[in-house]
């Protein structure tokens, strides 16, 4: 039997259903999040949790559950699952009787070419709502992504209505220029992987500008390397943006993966 949690109880996975005709799960009023595990243990769990809890907060979804009890539901969990390596996935969904669910699944693995040769990304035109909320409103995103699917890419860039690029489907954006890191400001989710490059960069002599980045100017290849960020792949570098090569050399991507603790 594969468990999962509910409202901080274990409980069979079978049981982690929800009712439809409940009018926050008809519209989806929940935040979520992901956290990643090895050997048995949750890699930034308080980080991760701290910014579900916040994406609750910024919404008004009201709920008495908190960090603490949070974390020690996810470890009994993994254990009780006996899976050493994987993904708890969280959703909290509002109402008057608020839902608490988590549930593990496999660890995305990505081929080490990715780190060496560069990715293919694509372009795709939306806005989040609300971009610094987690929430399960992901239609854009799942669009985005499908669309990147279908063009071989791993990702796609979510385009706003001025023609800049803010962050993927799935990841946040970062582009360099001689000693400056470039990344969106506060219309982006605040990632667990982007603030730790952000720090680094800081550390290690970077200067960060908080800057919408250009799509024309990613394509004209201005920067000298582009990467995308998420808890589960890391830093991977950028080599084509829809089909126009960007870039060849990614020593900032890989120095960044060794040194950024990622």
């Amino acid at each position: 039997m594969k468990y999962a949690i509910k409202n901080l109880e274990l409980v069979s996975e079978t049981e982690v259903v929800v009712p439809l005709t409940n009018r926050e799960v008809f519209f989806t009023f929940s935040v979520y999040e992901s956290i990643i595990y090895r050997n048995g243990v949750l890699k930034d769990p308080e980080e991760h949790l701290d910014r579900f809890l916040e994406s609750a907060r910024i919404l008004r979804l009201s709920h008495s559950f908190e960090r603490e009890g949070i974390l020690a539901s996810l470890r009994i969990l993994i254990k009780k699952n006996e899976t050493p390596a994987g993904t708890v996935k969280l959703q909290l969904i509002g109402g008057q009787n608020p839902l608490l669910f988590a549930f593990t699944g496999p660890l995305p693995l990505y081929p080490a070419k990715y780190y060496t040769d560069g990715v293919k990304v694509v372009s795709y035109s939306g806005e989040r709502i609300m971009p610094r909320v987690k929430s399960n409103c992901l239609l854009l995103n799942y669009l985005a992504s499908r669309y990147a699917s279908e063009n071989d890419a791993l990702d796609a860039l979510l385009v706003n209505r001025d023609g800049n690029a803010l962050e993927g489907s799935r990841c946040n954006l970062f582009a360099v220029k001689d000693s400056t890191l470039y990344t969106a400001g506060d219309n982006v989710l605040f990632g667990v992987t982007r603030g730790r490059i952000i720090d680094r960069a800081k550390k290690t002599g970077y200067s960060v500008s908080y800057t919408e980045l250009s799509l024309e100017d990613l394509k004209s290849a201005l920067y000298d390397e582009v990467f995308i960020t998420s808890t589960s792949m890391g830093a991977v570098p950028v080599r084509m943006i829809d089909d126009i090569i960007i870039g060849r050399s990614f020593s900032v991507t890989a120095f960044f993966n060794k040194n950024g603790g990622l």
